[in-house]
């Protein structure tokens, strides 16, 4: 695949290398083949050496003049590093979405940009520049994901560009982009990404509908609601792991006055282990602004009155995790991918956060992929540790605080 969009004896590729001379902090961070991407195919536009599709112009009828300042904003989604956010603002006015909270905090450090809270905050107009809006998503892992930021953007966007692997980028995202406009191209690879790219809003388009409604039925705790947002892991499915650790609570018994989840999803294990234990107090708390919407819906529907936080429970220095107090039972399902890569880190950090709100005679309960083998890192981190239940894929582990009373713990299987 070409190194890049644009040909050397374009001039739109002696403005990219003078763009980019400017940064060079970037040069070797692993973020910047899409978001040099991003540069060349704005300007190569602008100056009517690439058609729509990033494609050489040469023999298409381009609009010069109209594509001169084009786009006059730039929305981008996910810039987990701040790289697009902090070149495309040489550009264009550039405001940026995060779901996750933590991806927010890093990318600030990088690039000084207006941030969306939420996609609706668009409906207000509020700061909106005359001129065309073009959107950035970089792909998402779930197609459900990428629909919901689609029909978020497209009443307020000229153009929506998905970028990513091209590997990731399947006919999914065109059929996504396609409910919503006239024209989706695919542009060319450039060496391992690729964008496609939707134009021509359509005035009546299908898009899809968020929260989406689910029932899990488990035969500890009947039928619950579940709702989720487009970016909530595992939708309003119960995942396999979350699903072994409800059982081992249940078998557990565990007494509770209050419980916490650390990383709360879609928040139904929270539902469930409050409505099995009774607890009065219920807490979840999650990095994820979809999450963090799915789960109090969840236990709105349910009827359990519970706190739901946005949060980075692998964070001890946020202050919204720090006051939330201790927990007679935690329960953790931490997450092991950083994107397509295998990390650790930051479930360790989530089992310290556990041990830092862990009750005197408290007990967290800790579902992992068995391969991680996690049960001498929580008996470090917390304390006591033994196994409660274990299948082909996923290990439950309870964890019991140093100062905890010798009273016996639940029962192994």
């Amino acid at each position: 695949m070409s190194a890049s969009l644009l040909p050397e004896d374009f001039a739109a590729a002696d403005s990219c290398r003078e763009l980019l001379a400017d940064f060079p902090q970037f040069r070797e961070v692993p973020g910047l083949p899409q978001a040099r991407m991003l540069v060349e195919y704005i300007i190569g536009r602008r100056r009517g050496e690439l058609d729509v599709s990033g494609r050489d112009a040469a023999g298409t009828f381009i609009d010069a003049a109209a594509l001169a300042e084009v786009p006059h904003r730039i929305i981008v989604i996910d810039d987990a590093r701040g790289i697009q956010t902090a070149l495309l603002g040489r550009l264009a006015e550039v405001v940026v979405h995060h779901d996750r909270i933590d991806e927010s905090r890093a990318a600030a450090h990088v690039a000084d940009a207006g941030e969306l809270s939420t996609l609706a905050e668009l409906s207000t107009g509020d700061g909106a520049t005359a001129g065309e809006t073009w959107a950035i998503i970089n792909a998402p892992k779930t197609t459900s994901a990428l629909a919901e930021t689609v029909a978020g953007l497209q009443p307020y966007v000229s153009a929506i560009i998905v970028i990513g692997r091209s590997a990731a980028m399947s006919r999914a995202v065109n059929k996504e982009l396609a409910r919503g406009f006239g024209r989706v191209d695919v542009s060319p690879g450039v060496g391992k990404h690729r964008m496609i790219i939707a134009t021509r809003p359509l005035s009546a388009p299908s898009l899809s509908v968020f929260p989406k409604h689910g029932t899990i039925a488990h035969p500890g705790v009947g039928e619950l609601e579940v709702r989720a947002y487009g970016a909530c892991f595992s939708g309003v499915r119960s995942d396999e792991g979350s699903t072994l650790l409800l059982d081992a609570v249940i078998e557990a018994s565990p007494a509770a006055e209050s419980v916490f989840d650390l990383g709360c999803g879609n928040g139904w294990l929270l539902t469930a282990v409050t409505r099995v234990t009774g607890a009065p107090r219920a807490v979840g708390v999650d990095v994820s602004k979809a999450a963090v919407a799915s789960a109090r819906a969840t236990v709105e529907a349910n009827g359990i009155d519970a706190d739901i936080v946005t949060g980075d429970a692998a964070d001890p220095d946020d202050p919204g995790v720090a006051q939330l107090g201790s927990f007679d039972l935690i329960v953790l399902n931490p997450p092991f991918h950083q994107g397509t890569a295998i990390e650790t880190d930051t479930a360790s950090a989530m089992m310290t956060a556990a041990a830092g709100h862990l009750a005197p005679d408290g007990v967290v309960i800790t579902v992992f992929n068995t391969h991680l083998r996690y049960r001498d890192r929580l008996e470090a981190i917390i304390g006591h540790s033994e196994q409660l239940a274990r299948n082909k894929k996923f290990t439950v582990v309870a964890s019991r605080g140093r100062s905890a009373t010798s009273s016996p713990g639940p029962r192994r299987r």
